[in-house]
């Protein structure tokens, strides 16, 4: 279908209205080009184009306000001396930081200051509207759309909302709580100093056993979902996989906490797209996010390897590797290179194997570096940086 630009729409209707008036005014006999015909027409355009730009004020008025909004939320202008820092929490609403902790919210429209004594607020999640606040001594929380108190400063250590639900420390215990204050998940988990808030990820938190050393999965009811025996659980950035490690083994988790790559020892690597799993013999698998195997032996790139030849040529020199010209010119003597029978790939951990020119694996990479020392014979550098020499055949022959 042709696609019709705003230009030629507003054109055929013009025409259209044009044609229907002509029509109009013969009906009652009266010629366009009449006195009569001319004064509606001059009348009409004169309406038109008055409509037209009270129309065109309007879009102006409109969307330069809400340029000049953007702005405000962009770059307010606090005339506060002690002000030294204003952060934008939504709309209209901002927090001015004072440098003697007795910050506050503000509305930029109305001028009102809805809570004094802020020292600091930490945002939650995209989805959550309060907003945790510390006056200094307790913590509460506080609506990021009205910038009102909706919970009391009353915890001494409390996280941010993730999911409708936010960690508190009562009685020296980690509590979940409800956008009311409400308690709705107490599993006598001990508080830890120091340590990271609980925090809601595709409806399932990461929680620790008391001694901090070993940590599982708990969903919205507070039922342990994956039992506390993992070393780090972490999501990735969507949250729509899980990284766990026990002691040097690691897996990966969906969704829905099922295995897409089961538990051993590996490193594991989540890109856009894919994961790659490095062995302990550095060898890469690379999986897609289903866990679907997309190549079993996945190198990141491979060089060519030269050597010296035993033969001797000469050459005259006349200028030095900078590129500065010698004042006197010499002849010196040197070994021409030729290229390898072998190439040397790189995977894993930057580890080296040798594989033939057309990808045919002759090594495993074990190598942290190869160079070529005659056609078919390589020194390569072991893991504890001894030297071994190794044939065309993936041999060690010394």
């Amino acid at each position: 279908m042709k696609r019709v630009s705003a230009r030629m729409f507003f054109t055929v209707l013009w025409r259209g209205v044009c044609q229907a008036l002509g029509w109009f005014f013969g009906l009652f006999g009266y010629k366009r080009d009449g006195k009569f015909a001319k004064c509606v027409w001059g009348l009409f355009a004169t309406s038109a184009a008055v409509v037209m730009s009270i129309i065109a004020i309007a879009v102006v008025c409109a969307v330069g306000k809400e340029i000049y909004c953007w702005y405000n939320r962009q770059h307010s202008i606090c005339d506060d001396p002690y002000c030294y820092e204003n952060t934008f929490i939504s709309r209209d609403i901002y927090f001015h930081n004072h440098d003697d902790g007795k910050g506050y919210i503000y509305n930029i429209r109305t001028g009102e200051k809805y809570l004094k004594h802020v020292a600091w607020i930490a945002k939650p999640t995209d989805k959550d509207s309060l907003i945790c606040f510390s006056d200094g001594k307790k913590r509460g929380y506080f609506s990021k759309n009205t910038g009102k108190v909706v919970i009391e400063p009353k915890y001494s250590h409390a996280w941010i909302f993730s999911e409708g639900l936010a960690s508190v420390e009562e009685d020296g215990y980690i509590k979940f709580i409800d956008g009311t204050g409400k308690v709705v998940i107490d599993k006598k988990m001990a508080y830890i100093p120091n340590m990271e808030g609980y925090v809601f990820h595709g409806g399932y938190c990461v929680v620790d056993t008391d001694d901090g050393e070993q940590c599982g999965l708990m969903d919205k009811k507070g039922n342990i979902v994956l039992p506390l025996e993992y070393g780090s659980i972490y999501p990735t950035n969507d949250f729509k996989l899980w990284r766990l490690q026990k002691g040097n083994k690691r897996a990966v988790f969906d969704s829905e906490l099922k295995p897409i790559i089961p538990l051993a020892e590996c490193y594991i690597y989540i890109d856009e797209g894919t994961i790659d799993v490095t062995l302990p013999d550095h060898t890469i698998r690379k999986y897609d996010l289903q866990g679907n195997l997309i190549n079993d032996f996945y190198i990141t790139s491979f060089r060519m390897l030269e050597y010296e030849k035993e033969e001797i040529l000469y050459r005259t020199r006349t200028h030095d590797d900078d590129g500065d010209e010698y004042a006197v010119p010499f002849v010196e003597e040197y070994h021409p290179k030729a290229v390898a029978r072998l190439r040397a790939y790189v995977a894993g951990d930057g580890f080296e194997g040798l594989m033939t020119a057309d990808g045919h694996t002759v090594t495993m990479p074990l190598y942290k570096d190869i160079e070529a020392i005659a056609n078919d014979l390589y020194l390569c550098t072991s893991t504890n940086y001894d030297k071994v020499i190794v044939n065309g055949k993936g041999e060690i022959v010394r």
